[in-house]
């Protein structure tokens, strides 16, 4: 497509974005490596000088050490989970952000505006999801993990984006519930990275959360850790998408290739 926004965005595995706003790299959500659905590694990040953080599960943060070691980011996240992050990274703590809602911060290059969220519902109550999320291997192995996943299960920070040229870029990952659309319709985001769902009532519901926000381009974010995508769901959040935004624009993604808008 025409190079219209003046940002490059690399996907590389579930909600772990690069974007180059400038001279200012920034991640989101790193979690790469172990992501069983992709062959990118973190060494495919190619810079990363802020870091974002949606919220503290494990396959959102498990190459976290391994860029801070590298690049040193600045890490915005939520408040309750800023200080856990610190203890778990033993990172400068002035390095780390916590990011309250409608908090902007401008980086010159970019600035970051943190937008309340609320993870997806998982059906469980919250003792029941503590006890599954430490299950997993990466809780089992690391403490530091461990007591991330409470925190996981309660904060979570969408973010928007804003380039200079006034370009804006959302990065959401929630239900489409009635109060996230009135928050984000305000801010007309040009690009919009949506979590993709699976059912076709959840498929529609994400894309008529796109359309009543008013972006122009969608790009799909997907649960691929477990290795299961499928192509023909995100034909269907496409379709779905252009039916109600016939001039839109729908980008599926491939790992680890740059996507320059």
């Amino acid at each position: 497509m025409e190079r219209k926004y003046g940002i490059d965005i690399k996907w590389l595995a579930v909600t772990s974005f690069e974007f180059r706003c400038g001279n200012t790299t920034v991640v989101s959500d790193p979690y790469i490596t172990e992501c069983v659905g992709t062959d990118c590694t973190w060494e495919n990040v190619e810079g990363c000088d802020i870091m974002l953080l949606g919220h503290a599960h494990w396959d959102h943060i498990t190459d976290i050490p391994r860029l801070v070691d590298k690049f040193h980011p600045l890490i915005l996240c939520g408040d309750q989970t800023a200080l856990p992050m610190a203890q778990w990274l033993n990172y400068t703590p002035t390095r780390i952000y916590p990011m309250y809602p409608d908090l902007e911060l401008d980086f010159g290059d970019v600035k970051v505006k943190a937008l309340y969220g609320r993870h997806t519902d998982l059906k469980q109550g919250y003792n029941d999801l503590l006890v599954r999320l430490h299950q997993n291997e990466f809780a089992q192995a690391d403490p530091g993990i461990a007591a991330l996943q409470g925190i996981g299960s309660l904060e979570y920070r969408n973010f928007l984006l804003t380039l200079p040229n006034g370009t804006k870029v959302l990065l959401w990952g929630n239900d489409p519930t009635i109060e996230q659309v009135n928050i984000r319709k305000a801010l007309k985001p040009d690009i919009a990275i949506i979590q993709r769902s699976s059912a076709p009532e959840d498929i529609r519901r994400k894309a008529e959360f796109a359309a009543a926000i008013g972006c122009k381009v969608v790009i799909p974010h997907h649960h691929d850790f477990r290795g299961v995508d499928d192509p023909a769901i995100v034909e269907t959040f496409r379709d779905e998408f252009l039916k109600l935004v016939p001039d839109g624009i729908f980008l599926a993604p491939k790992h680890g290739e740059w996507l320059s808008l």
